[in-house]
């Protein structure tokens, strides 16, 4: 066998091989919430009343004489209501005495 010399011929291109290597890089972003603490401080006013309180005791005392004077009998004469408290005769009463 006679070996010649190889000839070239065009290449044959297959489509390209992807490796990807991945490279992490951080980055920090704040992100700032605002919170306000607000102290309230409420002061309340109680205002109580009190009156001041005795006791005043009073006695009253009333008489109440209610007399029914008895029917006359004939020719008898009483002395009405007039002056006095009367002479004490059956309690007393408004006017003078009956005479009976």
């Amino acid at each position: 066998m006679h070996c010649h010399k190889p000839q070239m011929m065009c290449p044959v291109v297959h489509p390209p091989k992807k490796c990807v290597k991945h490279f992490c890089h951080y980055k920090v972003v704040p992100h700032i919430h605002p919170v306000i603490e607000e102290h309230v401080h409420h002061n309340i006013v109680q205002h109580k009343h009190m009156q001041k309180h005795c006791k005043k005791s009073c006695c009253t005392t009333q008489h109440k004489h209610c007399m029914v004077p008895p029917r006359p009998k004939c020719g008898c004469h009483h002395g009405g209501y007039g002056g006095g408290f009367g002479d004490g005769h059956y309690g007393g009463g408004f006017g003078g005495s009956w005479d009976w």
